[in-house]
C-alpha cells in the first residue's frame, strides 16, 4: 500500500502514521512469495455477489393527543433496482438518466385485516450511465401513517423495478404502545447525528433495524411514557456471536445516565428529500400527555459489528427495558467477507511464514489471527474503524473486477492487481493496443509513490510487469 490511502480526508496525523507503516509493509511487500492457489469458484462467489439492497424501517412518531400517533414508513432501494432512460433536455437539469418509480405501503393489524394502503411515487435522477446500474448508490423515500395504538405489519413493495425479486420487504411488530400500559411507547429510532448550527438534524439508517458501523457515532432515541423529566441509568452490552457471524473481538460495556424530556420533539425536517429523509428534534413546550424522548449516544466508533442490548433501568425501579439491536458493516469488502480469501490475499504484504502462521486454528481462531494482525496496523487505534484494512480490501474488490480477464478471472491475483492493491489507482495510464506489438500498459504515480510501470501481453494473454522505474 502506498501513503495516498487516506488522501482526501481530513486526518493530517493519521495520514503521517500511515506513510511510515505501509512504506514497511511494502519493503516486506516487494519479496513476499505469491503462489498461493485459489479456489476460483469460491472467489467468484465471494466478490461477485451484490449485499442487500432494499431497506425499511417503520418508527412510531407520538401524536398531539394521548390516543394518536403516526407511523414513519421509511425505505431505501438501490438504483439498479429502477428502470433508468434518458432524460429530456427539460429535465436534464435535474440529471442525465431518469427513472419514475412507485412503492406501495400496505397497513395490517394484529388480526390481519388490512387497514391502510398507500401508494408513493416518484422521479428520480442520476448524472451518469454507471450510477443508473449501481447496486451502492440509494434512493430513499418514506411516508407518515396516522394510526391508533396497536401492533402492525407493514409491507412495503417496489411496484416499477426491473424485476419481481427481492421487490417486497416486511416489517412486522410496529407497536404503537398504549401509555398506561407500557413504559417504551415504540422501538427506537436510531440515526446518525448531522452538525448544522440551525437545527439537530437526524439522518436515519433506514437499514431494517440495524446501526451503520462505521467512522461515526450514532444516536438512539427513545419515546418513553414519562409525564415529567426521569433519570435513568443505560448501558450498552455485547452479546454473544450467533453461529455465522463473522466474529471480530470483545469490546466493553458501555454505561451512563440520561434523562428523559417532555419539551423535546421528533419530527421529519424540512430538509427532508429523495435520497435523504432528515428528521429532527425541536423544543415545543409540554403538552402534559405521557410522553417524553431520551437521546442516548451510540458510541460506533468503539464498538464492532456483531449483536447488542441497550438496557435502561429508570431511578427507583428495579425494571429494565431491553432493546436488542444490531450493527453491521454495509460497505464491507466483499473480499474480507469470506475468510480464506481475506487469508490469502494478504500475500502481497505477509510473507509466508508469517501468513501459516495466521491460517493457523480452526475458522474461529484463524478470524481472531486475522483480526489481531490487522488491529496491530490500525493508524486510529482508539476506534475499531479501520482506514488501513478496509482501503486494503476495498482494493482488493477494485482489483478483482477492474482487471479480470477470460483467461485471469481473479484480477486481484493478477500482475497488474498487485501493484494496484499495493499502490492504490495511478496517476496516468497510456495503453498502447498497436497491432504490430502486444498491448502495453504504462501506469505512473506522481504521488508520494514516484514510480512508473510497464506491462505487456504475453503470448497466453496475460499482462506481465515487464520493468518498474523511479521517477524524480
Amino acid at each position: 500500500m502506498s501513503s495516498d490511502y487516506l488522501a482526501g480526508q481530513d486526518h493530517t496525523t493519521i495520514r503521517r502514521v500511515c506513510v511510515g507503516v505501509l512504506c514497511g509493509l511494502l519493503a516486506v511487500a516487494m519479496g513476499v512469495n505469491t503462489t498461493i492457489a485459489q479456489p476460483r469458484a469460491m472467489v467468484a462467489k465471494t466478490l461477485q455477489t451484490t449485499g442487500e439492497r432494499f431497506f425499511g424501517d417503520a418508527y412510531v412518531i407520538p401524536g398531539n393527543t394521548p390516543d394518536s400517533a403516526s407511523i414513519v414508513v421509511m425505505f431505501r432501494f438501490a438504483n439498479d433496482f429502477l428502470t433508468f432512460t434518458k432524460a429530456s433536455q427539460r429535465a436534464s437539469v435535474r440529471g442525465s438518466y431518469m427513472a419514475p418509480v412507485a412503492v406501495s405501503i400496505e397497513v395490517q393489524d394484529s388480526m390481519g385485516v388490512i387497514r391502510q394502503r398507500h401508494r408513493w411515487a416518484d422521479t428520480l435522477y442520476t448524472n451518469t450511465f454507471d450510477e443508473t446500474n449501481s447496486a451502492t448508490t440509494f434512493h430513499c423515500g418514506w411516508q407518515t401513517i396516522p394510526v391508533p395504538h396497536g401492533v402492525y405489519t407493514i409491507t412495503v413493495e417496489i411496484l416499477s423495478n426491473r424485476t419481481t425479486q427481492g421487490n417486497e420487504i416486511v416489517l412486522k411488530d410496529i407497536k404503537s404502545n398504549d401509555p398506561v400500559q407500557s413504559r417504551l411507547l415504540s422501538a427506537p429510532l436510531f440515526a446518525q447525528p448531522l452538525p448544522s448550527k440551525e437545527k439537530f438534524l437526524l439522518r436515519p439508517y433506514v437499514f431494517s433495524g440495524n446501526l451503520r458501523f462505521g467512522s461515526s457515532d450514532g444516536i438512539a432515541l427513545i419515546v418513553l411514557s414519562d409525564t415529567k423529566p426521569v433519570e435513568y441509568d443505560y448501558a450498552i452490552v455485547q452479546k454473544p456471536y450467533r453461529a455465522r457471524d463473522i466474529r471480530w473481538w470483545q469490546v466493553s460495556d458501555v454505561q451512563g445516565q440520561v434523562t428523559s424530556s417532555t419539551s423535546r420533539q421528533l419530527r421529519i425536517s424540512d430538509f427532508a428529500n429523495s435520497r435523504d429523509p432528515y428528521l429532527e428534534v425541536v423544543d415545543h413546550a409540554p403538552t402534559g400527555n405521557a410522553v417524553a424522548l431520551a437521546e442516548i449516544n451510540i458510541p460506533l466508533t468503539t464498538m464492532v459489528p456483531g449483536n447488542y442490548e441497550l438496557q435502561l433501568v429508570a431511578n427507583g425501579s428495579r425494571d429494565t427495558i431491553a432493546i436488542p439491536f444490531r450493527v453491521e458493516w454495509e460497505e464491507m469488502p466483499r473480499s474480507l467477507r469470506n475468510l480464506d480469501y481475506a487469508m490469502s490475499i494478504l500475500k502481497y504484504i505477509v510473507k509466508q511464514e508469517q501468513l501459516d502462521s495466521l491460517n493457523s486454528g480452526n475458522d474461529v481462531e484463524r478470524r481472531e489471527h486475522l483480526m489481531d494482525w490487522w488491529r496491530r496496523q490500525d493508524p486510529t487505534p482508539t476506534t475499531t474503524y479501520n482506514e488501513r484494512m478496509v482501503e486494503y480490501y476495498k482494493r482488493v474488490d477494485e482489483a478483482f473486477t477492474t482487471f479480470s480477464t477470460i483467461q485471469e478471472p481473479d484480477g486481484a491475483n493478477s500482475e497488474r492487481g498487485k501493484i494496484y492493491i499495493l499502490f492504490g489507482p495511478p496517476s496516468t495510464t497510456d495503453k498502447n493496443l498497436s497491432p504490430e506489438n502486444a498491448p502495453q500498459e504504462i501506469w505512473a504515480y506522481t504521488n508520494a509513490v514516484k514510480k512508473k510501470f510497464f506491462f505487456s501481453m504475453d503470448e497466453r494473454g496475460l499482462y506481465k510487469l515487464k520493468s518498474m522505474e523511479d521517477l524524480k
